[in-house]
């Protein structure tokens, strides 16, 4: 069994950890599963090889909240969204789309402080948040922004 991979730091990541254990490995590619990296681009992995010095482990979304913060500049929401009915003084108006202001970078709903933040609105949050995909390649992004992830490539 290889060993190795082709990533871009030439050492080792954390003692013990694999690609397979990483926030950032998913299966994915047309038509058939392949173990992917998002962190270096898509790049095919072996699960079981040593883990690169980027490896994060799983993620915890009250931890981090990036895409919450300054990350992204809005958060839209379908007019049709039960959001929209049940908190339309929480929203703003942008022509087709109604969206959760940010004053500050934060959304409105964020509440918290770092290491500990919640959405006051959690189990009425708009179908985006919904369907935001905790260790997917937008959050990925959010984390990169903000500095909690290495970006790819660099040393």
């Amino acid at each position: 069994m290889t060993t190795k991979h082709d990533h871009p730091w030439p050492e080792p990541g954390p003692p013990g950890a694999t690609c397979g254990d990483c926030a950032w490995h998913f299966v994915g590619g047309r038509g058939r599963a392949v173990d992917r990296c998002r962190l270096h681009d898509g790049q095919r992995v072996d699960p079981a090889w040593p883990a690169c010095p980027a490896h994060e482990g799983e993620l915890d979304c009250r931890a981090c909240a990036a895409c919450c913060r300054e990350a992204y500049d809005s958060v839209e929401v379908s007019r049709r969204d039960p959001f929209a009915r049940a908190h339309r003084d929480l929203l703003e108006d942008r022509m087709s789309k109604l969206a959760i202001p940010r004053p500050g970078g934060r959304c409105a709903c964020l509440e918290g402080e770092a290491g500990d933040w919640r959405c006051r609105l959690y189990d009425e949050r708009p179908r985006s948040c919904r369907e935001y995909e905790v260790e997917g390649a937008s959050c990925l992004d959010a984390r990169q922004r903000l500095g909690l992830t290495r970006r790819r490539r660099d040393g």
